[in-house]
């Protein structure tokens, strides 16, 4: 599901599944738990390498969770998109919002 790790300030979420409306409830649960646990981060980051679909469910479970760090005066971005999913982020103008970086860039 999601995998955690810290370095430094940055609190890095391994997506290691589809973020679609069938993974959602269980997805915002396990972050929610998580980020209640651990409050000392500064940039939140998804890494999404292992994720191939993203639907528009999916989309809106990512804007929440980028209007949350927001809110928090955090910062988050998403990185290791394939091109579908960087191009479904770009279709929503999510680019605009934060940072989408796709596994090809370096």
């Amino acid at each position: 599901m999601i995998e955690y790790r810290k370095e430094d300030n940055t609190l890095i979420c391994i997506i290691k599944e589809e973020i679609v409306a069938s993974k959602i409830s269980e997805m915002r649960n396990n972050l929610a738990s998580h980020l209640d646990y651990d409050q000392a981060w500064e940039e939140l980051v998804f890494d999404c390498k292992k994720v191939k679909t993203l639907d528009s469910i999916g989309v809106n479970f990512i804007v929440g969770v980028y209007k949350k760090a927001f809110s928090t005066d955090r910062k988050f971005k998403i990185i290791g998109c394939n091109d579908l999913v960087a191009k479904v982020l770009k279709l929503f103008k999510l680019d605009e919002k934060f940072t989408v970086e796709t596994s090809n860039a370096s």
